[in-house]
């Protein structure tokens, strides 16, 4: 039977340490909570210049197996950018700082083409973006977001198009300032885009600045995009995201989470997923000898432990194990020949 051990050992998950050539970790800007059951975030490696560490950020629906579309269910025309699963996902702010150059209202393309406004100069290469300095003096930008998506309070141009003759007319003076996690916008396909997709990148002192995160888990795809839904995930843990063709899963904000009739195969990369999130465990049962889970989360605090796909004999021996070393059990389920507990203390 399938086991599981987390541990949770303090209140926040370690980190690795961070090097000081990189960004200190940051929030991802994109968040598990708007992801379907079936979707996941997906990046490549970037392009060379002040860009070089920076990501474009696409989304993917498992169609079956190990296979991905980047287009929602039911959807084949590829040139219509709503049919996009990334298309409209809420972007959020990667760390906490000030404005100072945006736009807003510049249209969509049609995904493979760019608008002829774009080569003159009408709507700038981020197209609809927000550029943010940030309190620790590192320079972001949020690029290509859907028309409108960006708050008015963030950005005071709302023009469709620019002159296309001033550089600078997306600057902002006195620009607003976002806390980290704020949402800013949406995913769109603006400026330079040729289909949807969220641009971020860091730069500071003329030079592009590796993006280290707290939080979120990956799993690499092969050359031809597949990859196993159920990984192996690996935790970012306060590193980079690896410079190779992803799968991304961003956390779940801290809150309480109810999961009902996960399906074993599907438990297990849930349960880390939360975990990593930095969520726990309260409440779980099963139903037919294991074959699903319904699991209750709330925020971590402590030390907790717990396993699932337990027999008799194994529960007895982890009850005994735990209770020795000061743990309580308080969440405990049979259902027939399998048992899942939760120790906290």
């Amino acid at each position: 039977m399938m086991q599981v051990q987390f541990i949770r050992v303090a209140a926040g998950l370690a980190l690795a340490a961070c090097a000081s050539a990189a960004s200190a970790a940051a929030v991802l800007p994109l968040r598990g909570n708007d992801l379907s059951s079936d979707e996941r975030y997906s990046t490549k490696v970037h392009k060379s210049g002040i860009q070089a560490e920076g990501k474009d950020i696409g989304a993917v629906r498992n169609v079956s197996g190990k296979k991905w579309s980047g287009l929602k269910a039911g959807a084949t025309d590829k040139s219509v950018v709503t049919n996009w699963v990334v298309y409209g996902k809420p972007v959020y702010a990667m760390a906490a700082g000030k404005i100072y150059s945006c736009w807003r209202n510049a249209p969509d393309n049609v995904p493979g083409s760019k608008l002829p406004e774009y080569d003159q100069k009408k709507i700038s290469g981020g197209g609809n973006h927000l550029w943010i300095l940030q309190d620790d003096g590192v320079r972001t930008l949020y690029a290509h977001m859907q028309p409108g998506s960006v708050p008015a309070d963030l950005c005071p141009h709302n023009k469709p198009l620019m002159s296309g003759t001033d550089p600078n007319e997306d600057a902002v003076a006195d620009g607003a300032r976002v806390k980290a996690g704020q949402m800013i916008g949406r995913v769109g396909n603006t400026g330079s885009s040729d289909g949807p997709h969220l641009h971020v990148h860091m730069q500071k002192d003329g030079k592009p600045l590796p993006m280290t995160f707290a939080r979120g888990m990956t799993t690499p795809r092969t050359a031809d995009g597949e990859a196993d839904p159920n990984g192996p995930w690996t935790r970012i843990a306060g590193k980079e995201l690896p410079k190779a063709s992803i799968l991304l899963w961003p956390p779940h904000t801290i809150g309480s989470y109810g999961f009902d009739g996960v399906k074993a195969a599907n438990y297990q990369r849930l349960f880390d997923h939360m975990a990593d999130s930095g969520m726990m465990p309260k409440l779980i049962s099963c139903a037919s000898n294991g074959a699903t889970y319904d699991s209750t989360w709330i925020p971590a605090e402590g030390e907790w432990r717990s396993h699932h796909g337990m027999s008799a004999a194994d529960a007895a021996a982890k009850q005994a194990l735990y209770t020795g070393q000061g743990f309580t059990r308080t969440s405990n389920f049979t259902c027939g020949s399998a048992t899942v507990s939760v120790w906290r203390k």
